[in-house]
């Protein structure tokens, strides 16, 4: 797949935005920042927005006029934070960010509006959530056994020739 490919799909999904971004890497920036300097790096940009966020804030606490501020979020900072959310998945190989997310938004419930949710309803989003991650791995395993069903066909079938 490429940039192309993925343009052209009528349904963008999570998974296609991390490959877009894991081929924008690989062509333009794996070279450039790997390891701990992408970390630093990635810091740097995550404060740049930090100050962007706080120049909002502070006009809109001043009531000054924030119509291009609030272009400029839609149009830099809530892209970034999801370039950087994806910097930050692979340098410390993330490999469920979706399912992340969920147990963070239901950790919150649970943590900070435990006033608003039911302890009942907190567990069967658990539940839910486990259901997902046990599915996601038996996914990986199957992906993992194949190919290792195929490596050994190969090896099997040069053996014998």
């Amino acid at each position: 797949m490429d940039f192309e490919d993925i343009l052209k799909k009528e349904n963008i999904t999570f998974e296609d935005l991390r490959e877009f971004q894991r081929i924008y890497d690989e062509r333009f920036v794996d070279a450039k920042f790997t390891g701990f300097d992408m970390i630093r790096h990635t810091t740097f940009h995550l404060s740049k927005l930090l100050g962007k966020l706080s120049n909002y804030c502070e006009k809109m606490e001043h009531k000054k006029d924030c119509s291009a501020l609030i272009e400029q979020m839609k149009k830099e900072v809530s892209p970034d934070l999801k370039v950087y959310g994806f910097w930050i998945d692979k340098l410390f190989g993330v490999e469920e960010p979706v399912e992340n997310y969920f147990a963070r938004v239901i950790d919150n419930m649970e943590r900070v509006y435990p006033n608003k949710i039911s302890v009942e309803e907190i567990e069967h989003y658990k539940g839910l959530l486990n259901k997902r991650l046990n599915k996601n791995q038996n996914k990986k395993l199957s992906k993992k056994l194949s190919k290792k069903i195929k490596k050994l066909r190969k090896v099997t079938f040069f053996s014998f020739v």
